[in-house]
């Protein structure tokens, strides 16, 4: 399977399918993920549906203390560190 980056449209999709307001900020996808409401079930369908995106099993690292910005530079981490 090709991984490949997730990109701020595809971040904001997987969030809005949960029930976040579609016309999130940017400053806003800094807020962890507790902060904009989403519990553990809708931390997951943001899981599943970025796994599919990207490619890469992201579930381990999507906590409450996370923010959406932060997932979004973790997979970007790792696959720089897998094309290194």
């Amino acid at each position: 399977m090709t991984h490949q980056p997730l990109t701020d449209e595809q971040l904001r999709s997987a969030l809005v399918a949960t029930g976040v307001n579609p016309a999130i900020s940017d400053a806003e996808l800094a807020r962890t993920f507790e902060e904009l409401g989403l519990d553990s079930l809708a931390r997951l369908e943001i899981a599943t549906r970025v796994q599919d995106l990207v490619g890469l099993d992201v579930e381990d690292q999507i906590g409450p203390d996370t923010s959406p910005r932060a997932l979004q530079r973790g997979i970007a981490r790792r696959l720089a560190e897998t094309a290194a």
